[in-house]
C-alpha cells in the first residue's frame, strides 16, 4: 500500500515536469489509481479525453515496461515522437524497421532504456517475438482502440482476438483497454475477449459541451455551397470534411481550391509519404482544410479544429461521433455539421453488403486460396476478385478473408505489406569506385546507408523506403533511383515492395467440412443494418442531437444540450434550408 501511494506521488510529479498539467482530467486520476493497485481497467473516454496518459504517466513509475498495443504505424511513430519531445523514452517495433534493429531495441527494452514500447497487433502472431518478450518484465499490457477486438465494434481487427493469449503468455500482467466509442455490448465484448476478471471500468461519459451539433438536408448540387459556408463562418480556424468516396473527395476539393481555399485532399489510395505531408502540414496549420475520407483522424492531436462537416451521412452513430470528436479537443467551442440526403442509405446498403459475404462466397475464396501448392499466398484482393472472375467485390473478399483467419483457417500478416528487400552483394567501397565522381548525390546517399545500416544492407533486409528516407533526411524518389540503379548494376538484390496481403493457410480440408458459424453471420448482417438504422434516425429525429448520442452509448441521465439545431429549433424558427450560422453556429 505505501509503495502504491508512493508511486501515485511520483505520477503527480511528473505530470507536471513531463505533460505541463496542475491535475487530471476527469476519469484519468482513476485509471492511474487502478493500474497502480494493479487492477485491470477499461478506460473509455471521448476523443480528446486524455487517454493515453492514462498508462503513459503509470509506465514512468512502474519498475518494468509497459506494452502498447496500437493499431497503425503512423500512430505508433506520432506518439513516440511526442513522448520523446517531452523527455520520455519510448520506442515501438514494427514493419518499418529491420529485424536487426528490432533486436537491438528489444535488448534495449530489456536493460530498462524505455519504459514504453507500442507493437502493432500481428506481431503477437509470431512465437519468436512472443518468446522474446518473456524475458523483459513487463508490468502493464495497454491496449489502445480497444473497441477493435470486438465484432460488434465500427473497427473490428481480428489481430486483436490474439491478445488474450499473449497476456496470459506474458505472465498475465495488468492490463488497461482504452477507446473513445463503445456501446455497452462493446464494452462487455471486450472484457469478455480479453478474459478480464472483474475489472474496474472507468467512463467519463460522452458529452462534448463544447460542441454545437447540427443536420441540414441538402441536395447533391446544394453541398459545396454549404461547405463554403461552414469555412467561412470559422475564419482563420482548422477544420475537417468527411466524405464517403476517394472520388468525392477529389471533386470537393478541385471546387474548394478554385474557390480561392487552402485545402488538400487524404485518403488511404495516396502514396504513405503524400499523406504524411498533407497530415504534417495540417497539423502545422500551414493548410487550412483537409477533405478527406475516414482513413483521416485517428490519432490526429490538433486542437484548433473548429469545425467537422461530414458532407455524407456516416454508417454508424460510432463512427460519427469520433470522426465530429475531433473539433474543439482544446475545449474552445466548435461545431459539428452533417449534411444528408436520400442516396446515403443507398451507399452505406452497399457497403454492408460487401462487409458480409455469404457463407458461399467465404468457402469460394477458401477454395482459391488451396489451389495453390504452397501453404504461402502472396496475392491481392484484386488478384483474387480476378481469379473468381469478379463474381465477388474486394470489400467482400477481405471481409472473407477476416472471417477465414477469426475462425483459424489462415493468417494474414500484413505486417509485411508495403516493405521492399534489399541486399547488398558487394563492398561499399568498391560500389563507391564504380560510381564515380558525377555521382556525389547517389554516392553521398550510399555513405549514409553504410553508416546508418551497413550490417542490415550486407545481411538482406525488409526495408521501408519511406521510414528509411525520412531518418536519412533524403527524398524517397532519390533513395529509390539508386537502389533501382545497384540492383540494375549487379551489386544489388531487390525486390519491390509487395502490395497485397500474404495469407498462410493453417488448415487444409475439403468444403463440407469447412466451419462457417450462418447464425453468427446473420447476426453480424442484422447488427449492421440496426446501426444504420440508428444513424438515420438520429438524423431524421426531433431532439437534442447531443442527448441521442449520448443515449445511444448508454449515457441514459444526459441533458439536453439546449444548443443544437433541434433544441433551438424548439425555441424559435430555424431555416434549415440554409446553413444557420448567425442563428446558432459560435461564430
Amino acid at each position: 500500500m505505501a509503495d502504491t501511494k508512493q508511486k501515485k506521488e511520483q505520477a503527480q510529479a511528473l505530470l507536471k515536469i513531463h505533460y505541463g498539467f496542475d491535475k487530471f482530467r476527469p476519469g484519468q486520476e482513476k485509471a492511474i489509481d487502478n493500474v497502480l493497485a494493479k487492477k485491470s481497467t477499461v478506460v473509455i473516454m471521448p476523443t480528446g479525453g486524455g487517454k493515453s496518459l492514462c498508462y503513459q504517466l503509470p509506465a514512468l513509475v512502474l519498475d518494468g515496461t509497459t506494452i502498447v498495443v496500437s493499431p497503425l504505424i503512423s500512430l505508433m511513430k506520432d506518439q513516440v515522437d511526442a513522448l520523446e519531445r517531452v523527455g520520455i523514452p519510448a520506442t515501438f517495433i514494427n514493419s518499418s524497421i529491420s529485424p536487426l534493429e528490432a533486436t537491438k531495441r528489444l535488448s534495449a527494452v530489456k536493460e530498462g532504456v524505455y519504459k514504453l514500447l507500442y507493437i502493432a497487433p500481428e506481431r503477437f502472431y509470431s512465437i519468436e517475438f512472443m518468446n522474446a518478450l518473456k524475458n523483459i518484465q513487463i508490468d502493464l499490457f495497454a491496449i489502445d482502440e480497444a473497441h477493435c477486438i470486438s465484432q460488434w465494434g465500427h473497427d473490428f481487427r481480428p489481430s486483436y482476438i490474439r491478445l488474450k493469449n499473449a497476456i496470459a503468455h506474458l505472465g498475465s500482467p495488468t492490463v488497461i483497454a482504452l477507446t473513445a466509442t463503445a456501446t455497452p455490448e462493446v464494452k462487455e465484448d471486450i472484457i469478455k475477449q480479453l478474459d478480464l476478471k472483474n475489472p474496474e471500468i472507468v467512463v467519463t461519459g460522452f458529452a462534448r459541451p463544447n460542441l454545437q451539433f447540427g443536420v441540414i438536408q441538402a441536395r447533391e448540387n446544394e453541398k459545396p455551397g454549404f461547405v463554403m459556408d461552414a469555412i467561412n463562418s470559422a475564419p482563420d480556424s482548422s477544420g475537417i470534411i468527411y466524405v464517403s468516396t476517394r472520388s468525392r473527395v477529389d471533386n470537393l476539393l478541385q471546387y474548394l481550391l478554385e474557390n480561392d481555399i487552402e485545402a488538400a485532399s487524404y485518403h488511404a489510395g495516396m502514396d504513405a509519404e503524400d499523406r504524411k505531408w498533407v497530415q504534417n502540414n495540417f497539423l502545422s496549420n500551414k493548410i487550412k482544410v483537409i477533405v478527406a475520407t475516414n482513413a483521416f483522424g485517428l490519432g490526429i492531436d490538433k486542437p484548433n479544429v473548429r469545425f467537422v462537416v461530414h458532407y455524407d451521412m456516416p454508417g454508424t452513430v460510432e463512427s460519427y461521433y469520433q470522426e465530429a470528436g475531433r473539433a474543439g479537443r482544446d475545449g474552445k467551442p466548435s461545431f459539428c455539421l452533417l449534411l444528408y440526403n436520400s442516396r446515403d442509405r443507398a451507399l452505406h446498403e452497399f457497403f454492408i453488403k460487401g462487409d458480409n459475404p455469404s457463407p458461399e462466397n467465404i468457402m469460394e475464396i477458401y477454395e482459391t486460396l488451396l489451389a495453390y501448392e504452397t501453404d504461402t499466398v502472396m496475392i491481392t484482393y484484386a488478384e483474387l476478385g480476378q481469379i473468381l472472375s469478379d463474381k465477388i467485390p474486394d470489400m467482400a473478399i477481405g471481409t472473407s478473408l477476416k472471417i477465414l483467419e477469426k475462425e483459424g483457417y489462415i493468417l494474414r500478416s500484413r505486417e509485411k505489406s508495403g516493405n521492399a528487400y534489399l541486399k547488398i552483394l558487394s563492398a561499399f567501397n568498391e560500389i563507391i569506385a564504380t560510381l564515380g565522381t558525377r555521382a556525389k548525390k547517389q554516392i553521398d546517399i550510399l555513405e549514409a546507408i553504410k553508416t546508418r545500416y551497413s550490417a542490415e544492407a550486407l545481411a538482406g533486409w525488409e526495408i521501408n523506403l519511406e521510414e528509411v528516407a525520412e531518418i536519412l533526411k533524403i527524398k524517397k524518389d532519390s533513395l529509390s533511383r539508386l537502389i533501382k540503379k545497384l540492383a540494375d548494376s549487379g551489386f544489388a538484390e531487390y525486390r519491390p515492395p509487395f502490395k497485397g496481403t500474404e495469407i498462410r493457410i493453417l488448415q487444409k480440408m475439403d468444403r463440407k467440412n469447412l466451419k462457417i458459424d450462418k447464425a453468427a453471420l446473420k447476426e453480424k448482417l442484422r447488427h449492421a443494418y440496426g446501426k444504420l438504422d440508428a444513424m438515420e434516425e438520429y438524423v431524421y429525429g426531433f431532439d437534442c442531437r447531443q442527448k441521442f448520442i449520448l443515449d445511444y452509448f448508454g449515457d441514459s441521465n444526459a441533458a439536453a444540450c439546449g444548443k443544437c439545431d433541434a433544441c433551438l429549433s424548439t425555441n424559435k424558427s430555424v431555416n434549415k434550408s440554409k446553413l444557420p450560422n448567425k442563428e446558432y453556429l459560435p461564430y
